[in-house]
């Protein structure tokens, strides 16, 4: 029974401290970044563009009610009178457009373009915390594990001193060998301080964006690395959320261009009229009723002009957006293929700085044993494993810009969010 509860209080302390993955701190920023609420938001927003649109068809329908009191002195040759008169009067009024070109159609078809712009965006949000998350989890790997060396290299450095200092009381090593110690020792000093304060502040900037405290980050991320460029572009040009966002603008452009078209023809509005009013003396008063249906047909003849520059304006702005729909996708296919080359480079640098890490562990331990039977001093060990600790952080750096470039590919081709799919909040 005591072992029972001594695992169960083990749990419980440990809960806060278990491993975290790649997926669950996407998951954790999705759920917790206020950037992501702002966007849903949005799109909430831009919804209620569509419900306008739509409303636009429906008719309009006002009331109004009035009450109007009023006292007239009347005097004739034979008698004066004050008649005093107060007046309800009801109305009822509705109004609807029979016929406007299509207008109402085009604006609600827009609305629907804008609130698809927002979802985009929505998507551009997500998928720069998911890159802004990766990255923040990477660089607390790499600082941790590069502390943990720096650390090793500090003692290493530290141990050195004291055998220096030792070997310089007696005599056998010069002033020159103890200075040189002491220099080692003050640069191994300030690099442990940097490693330190690298691992504090990558773990605020991880726990900022992601939510969650940086605990026992899991060194582990599987990608698929077999990447086709030609696909990779093709993808691109299909998904890319920015190119995306640029075709809707050239769609909308267009719709305002054929709306300026539809307000140079005519409308036509319906309007009906209903009214009550009770109208007297306080005493004694005169009830009416009063209905009325009216058609009403607008030609537009002239309008300064006004409308045919709205439409050359749109016009432009469409050409404009073409061009820069074709610059973009340039620009991308560019972005792309100077990624993809950062990747396949820090792939290769993967590759030489485990083989240098290998060749650099090889001639430590050969340095080692010369150590230990008097052939080589401390200082040569020392710098020997300050050339390990150098290789181990290029091997991080280089696995870092590996896993981020592969990332960074898969955001350009449109496909990040798919990765994380399962944590992306569902819009109805």
């Amino acid at each position: 029974m005591y072992k029972i509860f001594q695992i169960f209080l083990f749990i419980i302390l440990s809960w806060n401290v278990l491993a975290v993955d790649i997926d669950s701190a996407i998951k954790s920023t999705v759920e917790n970044n206020l950037k992501v609420k702002i966007a849903l938001e949005k799109i909430n927003e831009s919804r209620e563009l569509i419900q306008n649109a739509y409303g636009s068809k429906l008719p309009t329908v006002t009331s109004t009610i009035s009450g109007t009191y009023s006292n007239t002195d009347k005097t004739t040759s034979t008698a004066s009178t004050t008649p005093e008169t107060f007046t309800d009067n009801y109305k009822i009024t509705m109004s609807k457009n029979l016929y406007d070109a299509g207008y109402n159609d085009l604006e609600i078809e827009r609305s629907k373009i804008l609130f698809d712009d927002e979802i985009i965006n929505f998507k551009i949000t997500i998928q720069d915390l998911i890159l802004n998350a990766i990255e923040g989890y990477l660089s607390v790997i790499n600082f941790e594990q590069s502390l943990e060396s720096t650390k090793k290299n500090y003692d290493s450095v530290t141990k050195a001193l004291d055998e220096t200092k030792t070997r310089y009381d007696l005599g056998s090593a010069t002033l020159y060998d103890l200075q040189n110690a002491e220099s080692g020792f003050v640069v191994a000093t300030t690099n442990l301080f940097a490693a330190e304060q690298n691992v504090k502040i990558s773990k605020k900037s991880f726990q900022r964006i992601v939510g969650i405290n940086a605990n026992n980050l899991e060194d582990v991320i599987e990608i698929d690395t077999s990447l086709n460029l030609s696909n990779l572009i093709n993808n691109a040009f299909n998904n890319n959320l920015n190119l995306l966002l640029i075709q809707n603008d050239i769609k909308n452009k267009q719709i305002s261009v054929l709306k300026e078209k539809k307000l140079k023809k005519p409308n036509l509005d319906i309007t009906g009229t209903a009214q009550y009013s009770d109208s007297g003396r306080l005493d004694s008063g005169t009830e009416s009723t009063e209905g009325s249906f009216a058609l009403t047909l607008t030609v537009p003849l002239f309008q300064q002009g006004k409308d045919n520059s709205n439409i050359r304006k749109y016009q432009s702005q469409i050409l404009q957006a073409e061009m820069n729909f074709e610059d973009f996708r340039e620009e991308l296919k560019i972005l792309i293929l100077n990624t993809y080359k950062d990747f396949k480079v820090s792939e290769a640098s993967m590759s030489s700085n485990s083989a240098v890490i290998i060749a650099t562990e090889t001639a430590l331990d050969s340095l080692r044993q010369e150590y230990d039977i008097g052939t080589k001093t401390i200082s040569e060990l020392v710098e020997e494993e300050g050339k390990l600790l150098s290789s181990r952080v290029d091997y991080l750096n280089s696995k870092k810009q590996f896993i981020l470039n592969y990332y960074k590919i898969k955001s350009l081709e449109g496909d990040l969010i798919n990765i994380f799919n399962d944590y992306i909040p569902t819009i109805n």
